[in-house]
């Protein structure tokens, strides 16, 4: 586990970034309606990588026609949209609780079957503690 501390940080710090990004999302959203807010945001996320891209060279940018790429944007742009829309009616929690649970049944599916690495069995303590996970789940949108 200490080895991969850097990893776990980083991982812990994208969901607290997540669940800011999302709430400042459903406000612009508020605002400028929900395709104004997926345009925006999207908007400044390409100058951003587009100063990253031209700091570190433009050899990234000949990636850019892979199909993985592009559904792996079509993605982001789903999620954005359904994040900041569920905001409004069921509050950050509860949203955050149920995209982590949606993370936790599909990347196990994804580890199982090694669709994108190598496949990784799932044990018995995995599964035992996906059920105590989704019982929170459960129990958190039903307190909501």
């Amino acid at each position: 586990m200490n080895g991969n501390l850097t990893s776990i940080l980083l991982a812990f710090s994208a969901g607290i970034l997540g669940a800011f990004q999302a709430s400042m999302n459903a406000q612009i959203g508020k605002v400028s309606g929900q395709y104004g807010m997926i345009i925006g945001v999207s908007l400044v996320q390409v100058i951003v990588a587009a100063v990253i891209l031209m700091r570190g060279g433009l050899s990234a940018f000949s990636s850019i026609s892979s199909p993985w790429m592009i559904a792996a944007g079509a993605l982001g742009v789903i999620m954005m949209f359904s994040v900041s829309s569920s905001i409004s009616s069921i509050g950050t929690l509860s949203v955050f609780v149920l995209v982590i649970s949606g993370q936790i049944f599909s990347s196990t599916l994804i580890d199982y079957f090694g669709l994108f690495s190598a496949a990784r069995p799932l044990t018995l303590q995995k599964i035992i503690s996906i059920v105590v996970i989704m019982i929170g789940v459960f129990s958190l949108v039903k307190a909501s």
